[in-house]
Formats: C-alpha cells, structure tokens, sequence
C-alpha cells in the first residue's frame, strides 16, 4: 500500500523496522530478540508470503533469510499453492536445493568439528569424553557430539549449539565455539548464494 499510494516515508519506516528481523550480518542475527515472520505479530503470516512480499517490493537485503525462513517449514510448505503463498518456480527450485545443500554442509561440520577438533579424554565424568580409552568408546562419543550438531527437528542450522548434559562446561566452551565458526563461515557467509540469491555484498 505504501508503494501503491506513494507514501515513501512511511515506506521507508517499515522497510527499517524489518532491518533487525531479517539480518544480514551474522553479528546482528545473534543478538536479534525477533527473527523472520514473528516481527509481524499475530496472526503470524506464511513465511512463503513474506518472501513474495519482499521479491514483489524488491526488498533485496531480506530476502536471503526470508528465503531461509521459508525453506525451514519443509519441501509441502514451500510448494503451498493457495493465493499469496505459491512462490515463482526457479525460487522454489533454488530454495529446495539450497536447504539440502545447508544440510549437507553442516553435516561435515559436525565431522570437523567432533574428529579434527583433536578432542581429548575429559578428567570430567559428567562429559561424554571422559573414559575414551578405547576406539570404540571415543567412536561412540565422538558420534553422540556429531548428531547434536546435525540432529535438529525444525531443521534449523543456524541456532546456538546445544549439548545438554552431553559435555562439561570446558568441552562444551570448545565444541559450541568451533560450531559457531562453522555456522558463520559454512551456512551465513554462503546463505545468499546456497538460496540462489545475490550476494551479501551490495545489500547490507
């Protein structure tokens, strides 16, 4: 309506505000307290709706994590064919095989970062790598840190890492900051182009 009507300093206000739930700088999505489609209140709109928004007002800076958003609700979801929701067909395409390839990228992570980490027995007996002496029992350990890296049920690559009582404090510290570099480099730096979009440069 603000394009429509011409109004271009209400506009602009919106287009500001959606700065801090659509980051694009890794920094700001870590601190970020509302992400995606939440900032929209409720009823909370379809994620497929907010990305054709966004292509429709060109609205470039948010599109790489409004893409991301869309591609966490799964292949039935994407392809939502009802008025509003069904997005462009190379979109989709790109988006589809850009959350396989996140996946897949994350999933060497968690090798990297559970087998080079070059982890060692934990003096901890609460830590998963306390008592490795065997290849089997650091093989079983190393595999339980790896499917905490990968296994999430929404999908999402991107949310701090999560141990539980997997680990000591000290073993966590090391495995959640090695997750983190892998997060920023593998996933964030790439989003753009892993969702068939235009770079980061240029739209920050």
């Amino acid at each position: 309506m603000t394009t429509k009507y011409a109004l271009s300093i209400v506009r602009e206000g919106l287009v500001e505000d959606l700065k801090a739930a659509y980051p694009t700088k890794w920094e700001d999505f870590e601190t970020a307290k509302v992400l995606g489609e939440d900032t929209f209140g409720s009823p909370k709109p379809h994620p497929n709706a907010i990305l054709n928004l966004f292509l429709e007002q060109k609205i470039k800076f948010a599109l790489p994590f409004a893409a991301y958003r869309a591609g966490l609700c799964g292949p039935s979801s994407l392809s939502d064919d009802k008025p509003g929701r069904a997005l462009p067909r190379l979109t989709l395409v790109s988006i589809i095989h850009g959350m396989g390839e996140i996946r897949r990228a994350m999933t060497h992570a968690a090798h990297g970062v559970a087998y080079v980490e070059n982890l060692g027995i934990c003096p901890q007996m609460t830590c998963v790598l306390y008592s490795i002496n065997t290849t089997e029992q650091r093989a079983e350990a190393l595999k339980k840190i790896s499917d905490a890296i990968v296994k999430r049920s929404d999908g999402d690559m991107l949310p701090p890492l999560s141990l539980g009582n997997l680990s000591c404090a000290g073993c966590a510290k090391l495995l959640k900051n090695a997750h983190r570099d892998c997060q920023k480099q593998l996933v964030w730096a790439r989003l753009p182009s892993l969702l068939g979009l235009e770079g980061w440069e240029g739209i920050s």
